[in-house]
């Protein structure tokens, strides 16, 4: 709770109290009885005998208690850090910093993992939008072979790359599996075809290596490093590069 509703709190109560003292003599009074009727129980002399409990009980609430005492006003703020004073506490609240959420976001990184041939590749989640299933594609002109061609998905046109093809790995026949990874790709959208989307993985820190000087079979510019999660070895892909190029 903020200082704002803090203070907002107690100045609600205040009122509430000040209402219930201007009410209260109008309550307690009882009038005064006609001429020659009996004495009311409420006016009644003070040596009565006390009240039992049972009867106690019955009478409501604000007949029971005294009125409040009006002390000094004092600050919702000091009100608080008297309270904490008196249990004990450390005048800092331990809260943690912009700093330190900052952290510990930085201490791991959801991967996307997915199967082209026979590798675990992968990409970071902040770059993706949707995975769907593959469409048929309308073919772009002069295109490289690996661009399968363009979709419209939802009115954005979205290149299609083949991703056997844009990592020079060889082709294979189709599982059902296949799926198309739309990832970020500039100010735009790019798909990527690829075998079989896996699970997503968070992998920390200490389970991410820089990428091998020397790659066989791919190219090194396509790999941003190496992610190891318990025995599974991820390939991370650096999707700027693969998807540096103008097929226009």
């Amino acid at each position: 709770m903020n200082l704002a509703k803090i203070r907002q709190k107690v100045h609600n109560r205040e009122a509430a109290e000040r209402a219930a003292e201007e009410e209260r003599p109008r309550r307690d009074v009882a009038p005064s009885p006609p001429a020659g009727a009996p004495a009311s129980p409420a006016v009644v002399a003070a040596d009565h005998p006390p009240l039992t409990d049972t009867a106690a009980a019955a009478l409501p609430e604000e007949r029971l208690s005294p009125a409040p005492r009006r002390g000094r006003h004092m600050d919702p703020l000091d009100i608080i850090l008297a309270g904490r004073a008196a249990a004990g506490c450390d005048d800092d609240l331990p809260l943690a910093s912009e700093g330190q959420v900052a952290a510990e976001a930085e201490d791991y990184e959801e991967i996307l993992c997915f199967r082209i041939s026979d590798e675990i590749y992968g990409i970071n989640i902040m770059e993706l939008k949707e995975i769907i299933k593959p469409r048929e594609t309308t073919e772009v002109p002069r295109a490289p072979a690996f661009i399968m061609g363009v979709i419209s998905l939802r009115g954005v046109i979205i290149p299609v790359f083949n991703m056997r093809e844009r990592l020079g790995l060889p082709q294979g026949d189709r599982n059902g599996r296949e799926r198309i990874v739309i990832a970020k790709r500039g100010e735009g959208f790019t798909g990527l075809l690829v075998d079989e989307v896996i699970q997503v993985v968070r992998i920390g820190k200490d389970g991410r290596e820089a990428a091998p000087a020397v790659l066989e079979g791919i190219d090194r510019d396509f790999v941003s490093g190496i992610g190891r999660t318990g025995a599974m070895m991820i390939i991370l892909l650096n999707v700027a590069s693969i998807t540096d190029i103008n097929i226009c």
